[in-house]
């Protein structure tokens, strides 16, 4: 090649080139376009005829190695991330509902789902009612009456942590003529496979445990191929598809969700253990409580645990949990979840603040309702801050010592 000018070198010099031995870890691709050999490669790879990129609205390497590591992770046909959670909760229910179809969903919705449904779907043209999932005799009352072609759970409910059932939800909703789409944000594959019990698609916020260290936005959804693929094309035409370094990062993450998962559960059973005994919290919820209203089942689906989530009400509302918030020490608040250190938030003014105070009552979410996602740290760590805070409120403190036990007064 003749020698070039240094204007031209400068655009064109330097040689990449892919090792024959693969990396020990994902390499990072940014490249926001691809080159292509000649007409024939253009083609066969807009085709899917052989592997290739395209353009960064369309995907690339990172984002197609975290979709097939959830795929796998689920047992899942197919997976496809998004830029977002919200964007792929939306691809989900978009590319299955039309002006007037029919949605039910769970009433202990995520409050940006909610929003979603009556802001936009509503607006246009779909029927939406909402459900207890936990009554299996409304469930079938509302599919019965809406016919619907989606039903919308969350696996585990946000912030009051109620278990779905969803082997009965899947044959209900089959039964009825709709598809079943799981929200299991809080469980992640590692805790349970809703695919495994019926479900048709599953949708998961990756900023929360999956990628697990606060600093990923995105979403992702997996299940049947036909779906997933209709909502991978409804992503990319929105431009809401994963960006190239956010699933680098989530892939990283991905890698310690066993660990990470066991640790969060173990822990969070471990504080709703020692708040139980604490007479200055009320409404402890926690499946692993023998109180909760789902203990049972979320021992027969949940072997491996429940997540790091919990919730419970200080007497007092909003004032009280404003004073208990100012007095931790090491629980930060964080309107976000399932990351590595121990968080803390007031659904009032965060998850559910779209809602009127009645609505959140109806729900369970009162003014004193506080929500604490357990990191993995020690958790006596947590349960000592969590305690001094509650301590510093000038509360009558019952006997206790530590982790679950009482002392004489």
């Amino acid at each position: 090649m003749p020698e070039r000018h240094p204007d031209t070198a400068a655009v064109h010099a330097g040689r990449f080139v892919v090792p024959l031995n693969p990396a020990s870890s994902p390499p990072l691709f940014q490249a926001s376009s691809y080159e292509f050999d000649d007409l024939e490669d253009v083609e066969d790879i807009y085709a899917g005829r052989r592997p290739g990129a395209i353009y960064g609205r369309y995907g690339g390497p990172n984002a197609l190695q975290f979709e097939s590591a959830i795929a796998e992770l689920e047992g899942a046909e197919e997976a496809v991330g998004s830029s977002a959670g919200m964007s792929a909760i939306d691809a989900a229910l978009r590319t299955n509902l039309g002006a007037g179809d029919a949605v039910v969903a769970t009433r202990e919705l995520y409050g940006g789902t909610h929003i979603l449904l009556e802001n936009d779907y509503r607006k246009a043209g779909v029927r939406v009612a909402y459900v207890d999932q936990q009554d299996p005799e409304a469930v079938a009352a509302a599919l019965a009456r809406e016919r619907p072609k989606v039903l919308y759970v969350e696996a585990l409910t946000n912030p009051l942590v109620h278990v779905a059932d969803l082997p009965a939800l899947a044959r209900a909703a089959h039964a009825a003529g709709a598809i079943l789409v799981v929200d299991a944000t809080f469980a992640t594959p590692v805790l349970v496979r809703p695919l495994a019990h019926g479900a048709d698609l599953v949708v998961h916020s990756v900023g929360k445990y999956l990628g697990g260290h606060g600093d990923v936005g995105a979403g992702v959804l997996a299940g049947r191929a036909d779906l997933v693929a209709a909502a991978r094309d409804y992503l990319v035409r929105r431009g809401a598809t994963l960006p190239h370094f956010e699933a680098w990062l989530a892939l990283r993450g991905l890698r310690t969700l066993g660990l990470r998962m066991e640790r969060h559960s173990a822990n969070a059973a471990a504080v709703a253990a020692a708040l139980a005994v604490d007479a200055r919290v009320a409404a402890l919820r926690h499946p692993s409580l023998p109180g909760h209203p789902q203990h049972a089942a979320a021992a027969r689906l949940y072997p491996r645990g429940t997540g790091g989530i919990l919730a419970f009400d200080l007497p007092g509302g909003r004032a009280a949990v404003d004073a208990f918030f100012r007095r931790l020490r090491m629980v930060a608040i964080v309107h976000s979840l399932g990351e590595v250190a121990t968080t803390i938030s007031y659904p009032a003014a965060s998850s559910h603040r779209m809602l009127s105070a009645d609505e959140r009552r109806a729900l369970g979410v009162g003014d004193g309702t506080v929500r604490v996602s357990c990191g993995i740290e020690r958790a006596e760590d947590i349960v000592a801050d969590l305690v001094q805070a509650l301590d510093a409120l000038g509360l009558a403190r019952p006997g206790f010592a530590g982790l679950g036990q009482r002392v004489e007064a």
